[in-house]
């Protein structure tokens, strides 16, 4: 799947992927870490060159348990939301909630 971050919101089944992996597997989460256009790519979401991904740019990745907990709402985000990629925090270790505007 090719998607444009600025224009496109994300595929129910990619975000799916996505979460699954930040909420539950290590090795994807290190990914997300070191190489986050790779890591996404990976489940099946392929950013344009020149998207930023400033979702994926976090100092501290949220903790599995944190993904988890905000999953629905995150999920939710992700699939309705045009700009779900280029929002910063989404993902950042106790921005979660608001990232999401729950806060």
């Amino acid at each position: 799947m090719i998607s444009d971050s600025k224009s496109t919101p994300m595929d129910p089944a990619v975000v799916d992927r996505l979460l699954d992996g930040l909420s539950g597997d290590d090795d994807f989460r290190a990914l997300f870490v070191k190489d986050p256009r790779a890591a996404l790519e990976k489940v099946g979401y392929k950013a344009g060159a020149d998207a930023q991904l400033r979702c994926a740019q976090v100092t501290t990745l949220a903790p599995k348990e944190e993904i988890a907990k905000t999953r629905q709402a995150l999920a939710k985000y992700l699939v309705s939301s045009a700009t779900s990629m280029t929002v910063i925090f989404n993902f950042e270790a106790g921005r979660i909630e608001q990232s999401l505007g729950r806060e």
